[in-house]
């Protein structure tokens, strides 16, 4: 090389020195050394450079004839043998910059600042608490697995010579005060340690703290928790942050993880690092009650009640001879009464085992179980499952509230009350047979006459053959069924067509399914054995379906009302045409209207037009409609456990003091605390109270676990108001399908986020305590020094073999 291009290389490396200079002042994490006043060793790098300088040096100009051909010959490889000095004395300069930064220890300015405790390193733990984490695998749980490298942290991190702190934030904590009130919330209260100082005897209160923690029964996502994380690690930016995140990382959560990907790249920018430590091996087999519901109906005492559970299938492979054991929890009205709060114990039915001979992967299977209360009140049905994976949402509770009877309202036309006898008589066919529908028959003016209050009590309203109504009654009909409420309609020769066209079906807005024309006899069919109508899939028309079925031709129409001849149901109508004349005009219409159900026949309930009340199928078809009617009527209060329990009370009836009854720790365990109704305001007689989990967070009961939640309002006559509640567990918990590891850490690139097995967790000392990187240097030294031997050997000039010197 000439000295033009070594000094040219020279100021180069002069010009980069200083730029690494600068970058390292501005850049996040500045490189630094242990030993500072070695790193002049640096210079020693400017050797090799001095000594080819010298050599360039000595070299003195001869004139030699032979020369001019080596000359001639040089210049034609000089590009090439200047390539290979140039690299030769780059890598020798390297060599010796390598064995500075080894002797040196080369280490980041944040941990060379935590080596001589500058600085605190502070791990952010954040645990999920959800309770697909007791799943049981090895004779340990995923949780009790958490716990354990929850102490391999805090253990590791005393042994460390810098300042170190210590934070816990579970799920369920972060999940119950944020989703609340995200604004207010006081990070002192969700955090289960908050920036504890880790000293000599941290181990033991660490052991304290993971003795008092348990699995919950909520279903509590790490989203509020990196909401709590990322607050609490912008307050705490100058200190070198690890995070850890010990969960189970179902399919469920991490599936789609962008807004956790979001939170999660906050957390990076103010983190040193994030790792993920998984706490199961793979994931078990798992059935879950995903449903108990009674079925909609008629709900009274000494009536036979229909109620459905669900099983859901959260595996690979089907489910055989699952069997699932129900029990009914009865409270006896009279010992109710005489009793306090938290002192009742329910007499306890078991109806037959249901058994489910298999259920397909992933699938869900419903069956039906018969149960009965003999007297009225808020009664609870319990399903049971054999015990799996997870224990928690292998039982589920229901509230059936049974009254004492349904009332219903029967308004006919006719003078006689034909209508309504026939109907009655489906209701109230005897003393041997209770129905549980209670009628009361009355003349159309009592719709006039009557309040909204008073109508709301029913629970349908049956119109028999009513020829018009006022505008009032009117009103309060179309209140009524805006509300929720039934309505059957049953036509006659009373009925006025214009009256049901423009008052009731007001060009489709009104309640009214169907314009009205006239009235007109059923063509005689010539062929035998053909039905005068046909019946859609319904719950009302279900005695009618089936190919073989007998009892639809021996119901005759013989009269109806026929809508318009060009009548058709309007596409987006909430409309459906339920059965069909053979002729092809609808014979009964369903309109959703409002939160109500209003079905109209186009024939008579009494035998006038048809025979169908000689019929047994017409007793199975009122009962049907009765109970289809009466659900949109019925709201079963379905509740996942966290869900705070409001009870709305009137002054004028109960006193402010409330006591709630929640489940305790331990099996047919109670716990029963006071709470005071507020009013809604100054003059308004409504008063609420509500029992939720603020009070947990005081070591007080919560609505944190399920089962059966009872709250007991005295009234001022002396007595309690009563009121049971079902809190179950959030049946999505149940499927246990993981993220895997690899699967996961792809989904989140870019970030750069270490994944690890519990149970292979080993916390890295030297990596967050400021460990030099000698051995990485160590092994760049040695291929550097390799390739430059073999560089020079091809650089220099070696004789052929054989040839004399």
């Amino acid at each position: 090389m000439t000295k033009k291009s070594v000094w040219s290389l020279v100021i180069r490396i002069w010009k980069l020195s200083r730029t690494i200079s600068i970058q390292q002042k501005t850049s996040k994490l500045p490189m630094t050394f242990v030993h500072q006043a070695l790193t002049w060793g640096f210079l020693l790098a400017l050797v090799p450079l001095l000594i080819h300088l010298i050599n360039l040096m000595r070299r003195r100009r001869v004139q030699w004839a032979a020369m001019d051909f080596l000359m001639r010959s040089y210049k034609k490889h000089r590009r090439w043998i200047w390539l290979k000095q140039f690299l030769l004395l780059l890598m020798r300069m390297a060599a010796i910059a390598l064995v500075v930064a080894m002797v040196a220890q080369w280490i980041t300015q944040k941990q060379w600042l935590a080596l001589f405790g500058s600085t605190t390193t502070h791990h952010f733990v954040l645990l999920d608490d959800s309770y697909s984490m007791a799943e049981q695998s090895g004779g340990a749980s995923a949780f009790d697995k958490a716990k354990q490298a929850i102490g391999d942290i805090a253990t590791q991190a005393m042994g460390q010579d810098s300042q170190q702190k210590f934070t816990l934030i579970r799920f369920s904590r972060a999940a119950s005060i944020i989703d609340r009130d995200a604004e207010d919330a006081d990070v002192t209260q969700i955090t289960d340690l908050n920036a504890e100082i880790v000293d000599s005897n941290f181990d033991v209160f660490i052991e304290e703290k993971r003795r008092g923690m348990e699995v919950t029964e909520l279903a509590a996502g790490p989203r509020q928790a990196l909401v709590v994380l990322n607050q609490l690690l912008e307050q705490n930016r100058d200190e070198n942050n690890i995070v850890y995140v010990l969960s189970d990382f179902r399919e469920r959560e991490w599936e789609s993880p962008s807004e956790l990907m979001t939170l999660l790249r906050v957390a990076d920018d103010n983190a040193a690092d994030i790792h993920f430590v998984g706490c199961i091996d793979k994931p078990l087999a798992n059935l879950t009650l995903t449903d108990l519901q009674p079925e909609p109906g008629t709900r009274a005492a000494g009536v036979p009640l229909f109620v459905n559970l669900s099983v859901r299938n959260n595996s690979g492979e089907a489910a055989r001879n699952v069997q699932v054991k129900v029990r009914t929890h009865y409270y006896d009205p009279a010992i109710v009464a005489s009793s306090e709060p938290g002192r009742v114990t329910a007499k306890l039915d078991e109806p037959p085992t249901v058994l489910i001979d298999e259920i397909p992967a992933g699938e869900t299977a419903t069956r039906r179980v018969q149960v009965f209360f003999p007297q009225s009140g808020p009664q609870v049905v319990e399903a049971i499952l054999a015990d799996d994976a997870v224990a928690t949402d292998n039982r589920r509770w229901c509230v059936v509230n049974v009254a004492e009877g349904d009332p219903v309202l029967m308004i006919d036309g006719s003078l006689e009350q034909k209508h309504a006898y026939f109907l009655s008589a489906a209701f109230e066919p005897g003393q041997r047979t209770n129905t549980g529908v209670r009628p009361e028959v009355q003349t159309p003016a009592f719709l006039r006459d009557t309040t909204a209050e008073v109508l709301a009590g029913f629970r349908v309203i049956y119109l028999l053959d009513v020829q018009q109504l006022d505008d009032r009654a009117v009103d309060n009909l179309d209140e009524y069924v805006r509300n929720g409420g039934g309505v059957g309609i049953f036509v006659g020769e009373q009925v006025n067509p214009a009256f049901y066209t423009q008052k009731l079906y007001r060009n489709g807005e009104g309640l009214f399914p169907v314009p009205l024309d006239r009235a007109d006899d059923l063509p005689i069919e010539l062929l035998e054995n053909v039905p005068d109508f046909e019946v859609e899939d319904h719950p009302v028309f279900s005695i009618f379906l089936g190919e073989r079925n007998p009892f639809v031709r021996l119901v005759a129409i013989r009269r109806y009302l026929q809508p318009p001849a060009a009548w058709t149901p309007p596409p987006e109508a909430p409309i459906e045409i339920l059965a069909k004349l053979r002729n092809g005009d609808p014979l009964a219409v369903e309109k959703r209207f409002g939160n109500g159900r209003v079905i109209a026949f186009l024939t008579t309930a009494s035998p006038e037009w048809n025979n169908w009340a000689h019929d047994p199928s017409f007793v199975v078809a009122a009962l049907k409609l009765q109970a289809y009617l009466a659900a949109s009527n019925q709201h079963d209060d379905s509740r996942v456990v966290g869900t705070p329990i409001m009870v709305a009370l009137n002054s004028d009836d109960n006193l402010p003091e409330v006591s709630f009854v929640a489940p305790g720790m331990l099996k047919d365990e109670t716990v029963v605390e006071q709470r005071t109704a507020t009013p809604l305001g100054e003059d308004s007689p409504l008063m609420q109270v509500t029992f939720d989990d603020k009070n947990a967070q005081r070591g007080g009961v919560s609505v944190d676990r399920s089962g059966i939640y009872e709250a007991w309002a005295p009234t001022r006559d002396g007595n309690f108001d009563v009121r049971r509640y079902a809190l179950n567990p959030d049946p999505t918990e149940g499927d246990l399908a993981f993220a895997g590891s690899q699967e996961l850490l792809t989904r989140l690139k870019p970030l750069d986020i270490k994944f690890r097995g519990a149970d292979e967790y080993s916390y890295d000392l030297f990596q967050q305590a400021g460990y030099n990187r000698s051995l990485l240097v160590m092994g760049v030294l040695i291929a550097i020094l390799l390739g430059e031997q073999l560089l020079a050997y091809l650089a220099s000039y070696h004789p052929a073999r054989g040839v004399a010197n």
